[in-house]
């Protein structure tokens, strides 16, 4: 309205100019051509100011006025000449060019006024992502700020690392739909006739997001680097967070280190003078039988918490350093009937016995590293099988390989996680309920495995409540084969 009034008044004025001009030319008897002239200035000002309709309608008014006072016959509108018609068309003509032209100006400054707005925008908003923490990072902020100062109806932002969605302002287009589809077919998506820009957030070839905009102005410029600063600051974020977990990791592991270090201090020491006192015990003639028993079953279980706790030790020590086995000629079978006869005796329930079709088998290792793996599947055969059940270890050569396999009833993993069970600290849903652990064995256990140019797999070939592992070891003929080859 304040508009409309505006041009109204300018409308006026012109009008009252063309009045003024023609009362004083026709008094001082101007010609028609200087008359033209004054009007065209009039009718210049006027298209300069305001719309066609009114610009056309003081030209037309300047039209009638000249040829009722200036052209003959005087004071009357009939035209005696035809040519005279040109000088009405001539204002028109003038009017509608000077408009068109005036009105493409006029939408070209408004274009540059809006850009060089988005620009001030865009640059506040490179400046916030700059300054803004990573770990503070606020996604729904950040979307509703690009709503409120990019005069978008409705912004949208989709996240692959959660599925979440933020929205800011409310459009009519499904614009939450458009975004999250345009994610899960990897495509932008485009739709003029609703006035929707939707574009995937990549980080070079990994697709992070999708955002979609409903009429945001100059969309065909500013949605490319609202895309970019968004996916920027999301891969920002996510470097943080992971730079974060790895400096924690490092912290966890020094900590770890310490404990482990000051545990097998403290462990190693008082079990050992229990097992000395206990055994001197023993041995001496004053005890009766019932107290020489019971040293005895003192000495046997600080004994074994020793072992245990020097096997707890080693295993930690070998996840943080790098392998180097000392190599020599074993037998396998001697190997393995060694670390079983420590399962025969109390409080180990389960009934194990070793088969084997190579008893002659011979590999290069490292004995205390093998005798480590091999205990570890043994320890976990027990831990995972009923009270009472059997486990069995068979021993088989397969051309260059001897292959050590570890099989017990009662338990069973899930597909999912029968590779993922050699991760480190990793554990399984159903064995975190089950017993106690640190999830470092097996991890530990395929590392002694490979630094013997051999592998630790489990073998899913078996029945369903069975779990075999089996430990893949090259034979000794094979490895010296390797080494002559290496040589040469």
């Amino acid at each position: 309205m304040r508009q409309i009034r505006r041009q109204g008044g300018q409308a006026a004025l012109s009008a009252l100019a063309i009045i003024l001009i023609t009362s004083v030319c026709y008094r001082l008897h101007f010609n028609a051509a200087t008359v033209v002239l004054l009007y065209l200035l009039a009718i210049v000002w006027q298209s300069l100011v305001g719309g066609f309709a009114l610009a056309a309608a003081v030209a037309l008014m300047a039209g009638l006025l000249l040829d009722f006072f200036f052209l003959p016959p005087l004071l009357s509108l009939r035209i005696a000449d035809p040519l005279n018609v040109l000088a009405l068309l001539v204002f028109v003509a003038i009017a509608v060019v000077i408009t068109r032209l005036v009105s493409q100006l006029r939408a070209e400054a408004d274009r540059a006024r809006r850009r060089s707005n988005n620009l001030e925008q865009l640059y506040v908003l490179a400046r916030q992502l700059l300054f803004t923490q990573p770990d503070q990072l606020d996604l729904a902020r950040l979307v509703t700020f690009i709503h409120e100062n990019f005069a978008a109806s409705e912004v949208c932002l989709y996240t692959a690392e959660n599925g979440e969605q933020q929205i800011a302002g409310a459009g009519h287009s499904n614009l939450r739909e458009r975004t999250q589809r345009a994610y899960i077919l990897n495509a932008d998506g485009d739709d003029k006739a609703l006035d929707v820009v939707v574009r995937c957030l990549r980080v070079g070839k990994t697709l992070i997001g999708a955002i979609g905009f409903e009429a945001l102005p100059d969309s065909e410029w500013v949605a490319a680097p609202l895309t970019l600063f968004v996916a920027a600051a999301i891969e920002q974020a996510h470097a943080f967070q992971k730079a974060s977990h790895e400096i924690a990791a490092a912290q966890a592991e020094v900590f770890r280190t310490a404990i482990l270090d000051a545990l097998g201090h403290e462990f190693k020491t008082p079990l050992a003078t229990i097992i000395a006192v206990a055994g001197g015990m023993r041995e001496s003639k004053t005890l009766g039988p019932e107290e020489a028993e019971m040293a005895g079953m003192i000495e046997q279980e600080a004994t074994r918490l020793s072992s245990l706790a020097g096997r707890l030790l080693r295993m930690a020590g070998l996840d943080r350093e790098e392998l180097k086995p000392r190599m020599r000629s074993t037998s396998i079978l001697a190997l393995v009937n060694g670390i079983v006869g420590r399962y025969t005796t109390p409080p180990h329930d389960r009934r194990v016995s070793v088969n084997s079709s190579s008893p002659l088998a011979q590999a290069m290792v490292d004995r205390e590293l093998l005798d480590l793996a091999v205990t570890q599947l043994l320890d976990n055969a027990f831990k995972y099988s009923l009270p009472g059940s059997a486990v069995t270890v068979e021993i088989a050569d397969d051309r260059d390989f001897v292959s050590v396999c570890v099989r017990n009833e009662g338990s069973s993993i899930a597909p999912q996680e029968q590779e993922r069970i050699f991760e480190r600290f990793y554990r399984g849903a159903d064995v975190r309920k089950m017993v106690s652990g640190a999830g470092l064995g097996l991890y530990v256990a395929r590392k002694i495995a490979v630094a013997h140019g051999g592998r630790l797999y489990l073998e899913n070939r078996h029945s369903p409540g069975a779990v075999v592992f089996c430990l893949q070891l090259p034979m000794l003929y094979n490895q010296v084969s390797n080494h002559v080859l290496a040589e040469h």
